[in-house]
């Protein structure tokens, strides 16, 4: 579950203070009896500035659908046995620190795990997605299986990336949101961010080929937007 959040900038040291001292140890308490398997919180680099829709994200991860299904029926924690009265406060006067501007519920379709184990990454690239006319989810997915996943695997391996992604939106459904499927790179530096996909493609699939997955990749799908967000801080299942 991802949600987005705008803050003031001018609130800002207070609004992560927060999230860090009272509201990831709420977050540990439910991890803690199994109700929820991690907490991320994010800043967005890019884009930025005042206009922006929101700054900062906060995700929730569930493994399960049931747990999923209790982040909406019941939170599963009484926050008055683990908060003591100022962190209490404090909590309560989350409304006026943040706005919580949507939620959006993503599935895991296909994933590279991290081969570095011994630390979590630093900057996560989301990149939203839709087919392009003509073209299915599963023509899509497919595409990127095919010929990017092995490219990213390639990298995971050669610690050019941490780890790889690709995601679809459960929630919500419809057609009002202009993507519905997300790939998500995820970096230990920015640098590795920024490097030509060339050469691994050439590696790859080989040098001739490279015209041709970057005209199918194209025709395929229509990348909407790239977010770069840096991770802040988290908590996650042992």
């Amino acid at each position: 579950m991802y949600q987005y959040v705008k803050v003031d900038p001018i609130q800002e040291n207070e609004y992560l203070k927060l999230e860090i001292d009272v509201w990831k140890k709420i977050h540990q308490a439910r991890i803690d009896q199994d109700l929820l398997d991690g907490w991320y919180l994010y800043r967005v680099i890019a884009p930025n500035g005042s206009k922006t829709e929101y700054n900062f994200i906060l995700v929730l991860e569930y493994d399960t659908p049931a747990k999923l299904a209790g982040h909406f029926e019941s939170f599963g924690v009484d926050y008055t046995d683990i908060l003591n009265a100022n962190e209490i406060a404090a909590a309560l006067k989350t409304p006026t620190l943040r706005d919580q501007v949507y939620e959006e519920v993503w599935r895991t379709t296909d994933e590279i795990k991290p081969k570095m184990t011994d630390h979590m990454f630093r900057f996560q690239v989301f990149n939203a997605m839709s087919p392009r006319d003509g073209y299915t989810d599963s023509d899509y997915l497919e595409m990127e299986q095919k010929y990017w996943k092995p490219m990213h695997q390639f990298r995971v391996e050669n610690e050019k990336m941490h780890a790889w992604g690709l995601y679809t939106m459960e929630i919500p459904g419809g057609t009002e949101r202009a993507y519905h499927l997300a790939t998500v790179d995820y970096y230990d530096n920015f640098i590795d961010f920024m490097s030509d996909n060339n050469p691994i493609v050439a590696k790859i699939h080989g040098k001739s080929k490279i015209a041709e997955i970057n005209e199918k990749t194209d025709e395929t799908r229509d990348l909407l937007r790239t977010e770069v967000r840096e991770l802040l801080d988290y908590t996650i299942d042992k």
